[in-house]
């Protein structure tokens, strides 16, 4: 592929797999809303680069994709081939979205003069233990780097404050957006394919241990004991689904508990069901999917873990419930499907709050305004 002329006007995007996670949409909405003028470039690092999303970056005019493989064992090879890539494409700006290894690519990208680079952090360090000390090198190599840090939430980047380091100059909160008129659109299609029965409750997320879906199906196992025709649909893929596909056979869900896998249209899904809810863990960094029903007016519970609680304002804009507490989380289900009126004021401020906060547009105009301010050292 040919390399766009007017390069110094070029954001790259260094992106991980086009798997169908959150920086992986994040990545996709931020290249969609590249200013006009400005060049873009996805390098993919995966080494076989495959995945949900990779239909639709391949589907955006004018950009241009590419391959720079990674291997644990070659992390040399990889910085090279990197930075002949980056030198070729001479870009304003860089983002990096797999956390971590933003410190090759922040190397590479040295080949680059006068370069901008982000690195993106979806998640919040570990509590405690041998892998939050990983964290704190990587924040402090960051910081030596000058590699800026932007969180996905404010939840996020306290706690990376909080490790007490110091973080690399420029880095912020920057939480993630979600492009609300095309979910609005797709999710008035959905509506109109409404299938007929009882109450239909969602999740759509990876299948991983980040999440905990565990607890949402067991809370489901006692929502059918007093509403017998509700259903779940799970949407999403990842390593835990058979261990969930079991647990749904032993809670006896049957024929109630769909998995659907990666759906090509969140929108359209979440049209067609009645209640959102998002039982996850204090690993969760922000919960995009969260954001996504909030801005098509969707009712939502979610675990009471920061991410969530940031997101939905503190309880205001949803019903907030313990951690891994399957009876609480079944009561908040029950009083939200028995209750239109409750259905519909937590529908109504949701709603208003991801138009306020979290519309893709205001999150790309921070990012590209960044990136395309010319650098002062």
């Amino acid at each position: 592929m040919a390399v766009v002329e007017n390069a110094r006007r070029m954001i790259v995007h260094v992106l991980g797999n086009m798997t169908a996670g959150g920086n992986e949409r994040l990545c996709l909405e931020l290249v969609r809303r590249g200013p006009p003028g400005v060049g873009r470039a996805l390098i993919t690092i995966d080494p076989v680069p495959s995945g949900p999303l990779k239909g639709l970056f391949e589907s955006i005019p004018d950009l241009q994709i590419f391959s720079e493989p990674y291997h644990r064992n070659a992390r040399l090879a990889f910085v090279i081939g990197l930075a002949r890539r980056l030198r070729q494409l001479r870009p304003r700006g860089i983002i990096s979205y797999p956390f971590g290894l933003h410190l090759l690519i922040a190397l590479a990208a040295r080949a680059v003069p006068n370069c901008r680079f982000i690195s993106h952090v979806g998640n919040p360090p570990p509590p405690h233990g041998p892998r939050r000390a990983v964290f704190e090198k990587i924040v402090y190599a960051s910081r030596i780097m000058r590699t800026p840090l932007w969180s996905c939430s404010e939840t996020v980047h306290a706690q990376f404050e909080r490790l007490g380091l110091g973080m690399p100059k420029d880095s912020r909160a920057m939480p993630n957006g979600v492009n609300i008129p095309a979910l609005s659109e797709a999710a008035e299609r959905g509506r109109a394919a409404r299938p007929r029965g009882g109450p239909v409750i969602t999740m759509t997320a990876r299948l991983d241990a980040i999440k905990d879906h565990d607890t949402l199906l067991r809370a489901f196992a006692l929502v059918r004991r007093q509403l017998p025709s509700a259903r779940l649909w799970l949407a999403g893929e990842g390593s835990r689904q058979e261990a969930l596909e079991r647990l749904a056979d032993e809670l006896g869900l049957g024929e109630s508990i769909s998995f659907l896998g990666v759906r090509r249209s969140v929108g359209e899904l979440l049209g067609q069901v009645d209640l959102f809810v998002f039982s996850t863990t204090a690993a969760e960094g922000f919960g995009i999917a969260l954001a996504e029903a909030m801005a098509v007016g969707l009712p939502v519970v979610a675990s009471d873990v920061p991410a969530c609680r940031e997101v939905l304002n503190g309880g205001e804009c949803g019903i907030l419930t313990p951690p891994r507490d399957v009876r609480a989380m079944a009561a908040a289900i029950l009083k939200i499907l028995r209750d239109p009126t409750v259905a519909r004021t937590y529908g109504a401020k949701a709603e208003a709050r991801a138009s306020a906060e979290y519309d893709i547009r205001t999150c790309a105009r921070h990012y590209y305004d960044y990136l395309l301010e010319p650098r002062a050292d």
